[in-house]
């Protein structure tokens, strides 16, 4: 142990120490030989020469700047124990070593937890058909369809003309203008546009001017009339019509209503079948173009329900002609002498039905 102690003690230290004790036991053995004094407070003279000999070893420490930290275990009587307290730290250093032998036999297992990832593969395949049968598809339903196209739907508006007379949007009426001089400014109007007009001479008449124009292949009459004093009316139709014709128009409405009512048997729609009822509603209420009625035939689809509506108007005298798509659905102008409607077949959002809107003017 002495010998451990002399290593732990740096060099030039250990040179001191041990030339201090031979001379301490030299100390001794002369403090032995000499006589005692009987005195109790008489002076010890192996006190004196230990205060001594710490004094010296003191003295002897400023070679030890080398390391500023070294212990001061200097007074060999007291410092052989406080270094036998350090030889306990060795031993808990080899227990340190077995812990990471320990860690060692762990990763093992962990190896072996990959093989049970494939069973959970088999869970996710069956939530997949599971999307399928949803009704996500009606959605989807509505077939895409082409905007509004109404044949000569862009017959010019001549200045200080207003949309609207005797209840049709396809009607247009200016007032101070005489209907001669409205027929000269359409015919140059329409010539401008790429159509060409033909004015028939042999359905003019008091009041009554008759154009037959024409582009694409399609044919369709430009009546101008006088309806009052100062107050001219002209419309774009399939034939040519009278002033009669117009005063009457209220008259085959009704018969192409009444017509609807009895395909729908009574049924109506609400909001919430329209795949686009922004489309059809103001807020929460019909559109006023729609006269508020908003006809459903059940159990039949648009594409169905076609034939069906044509050979019933057809048998009336009214003509279909495809016009685009509006809302979802496809648009037909429906015609028959001064009339002219638009209707709407579109499909409901579960696909059980066909919503019917008549239009009295193009909708946008």
């Amino acid at each position: 142990m002495h010998n451990t102690f002399l290593k732990a003690v740096p060099i030039p230290v250990s040179w001191l120490i041990r030339p201090a004790l031979f001379i301490s036991l030299g100390l001794h053995a002369l403090l032995f030989l000499l006589p005692w004094p009987g005195g109790e407070n008489d002076f010890d003279p192996t006190t004196s020469a230990l205060e001594n000999l710490e004094n010296e070893v003191q003295v002897t420490r400023t070679p030890e700047p080398v390391r500023p930290t070294p212990p001061s275990p200097l007074p060999s009587p007291s410092v052989p124990p406080s270094p036998a307290a350090s030889p306990p730290s060795p031993p808990p250093s080899p227990p340190a070593v077995p812990p990471p032998q320990a860690v060692q036999p762990q990763p093992p297992p962990v190896a072996a937890s990959p093989p049970p990832p494939p069973a959970p593969s088999p869970t996710p395949s069956p939530e997949l058909p599971s999307p399928t049968p949803v009704a996500s598809p009606s959605p989807a339903a509505p077939p895409a369809v082409p905007p509004p196209a109404i044949p000569f739907g862009d017959v010019p508006l001549v200045a200080g003309a207003e949309a609207g007379c005797f209840g049709l949007g396809t009607c247009r009426q200016i007032t101070g203008v005489p209907f001669r001089d409205t027929g000269d400014t359409l015919l140059q109007q329409l010539t401008a546009q790429g159509y060409t007009v033909k004015q028939r001479s042999d359905l003019e008449e008091t009041g009554r001017k008759v154009y037959e124009i024409a582009k694409d292949g399609k044919r369709r009459y430009l009546n101008i009339l006088s309806s009052d004093i100062n107050t001219t009316v002209y419309i774009v139709t399939p034939a040519p019509i009278q002033l009669a014709d117009l005063q009457g128009n209220d008259t085959m409405r009704a018969e192409l209503v009444n017509i609807l009512d009895t395909l729908a048997a009574g049924n109506t729609a609400d909001i919430s079948q329209f795949f686009q009822p922004e489309a059809f509603f103001s807020g929460t209420t019909p559109r006023p173009e729609t006269g508020g009625q908003l006809r459903l035939v059940l159990n039949t689809l648009p594409d169905q329900f076609y034939p069906v509506l044509n050979s019933a108007l057809q048998a009336s005298q009214f003509m279909l002609t495809e016009a685009g798509g509006y809302g979802g659905g496809r648009l037909y102008e429906v015609t028959r002498g001064a009339y002219t409607g638009y209707l709407n077949l579109v499909p409901t959002q579960d696909g059980s039905g066909t919503i019917v809107v008549l239009w009295s003017q193009l909708p946008s």
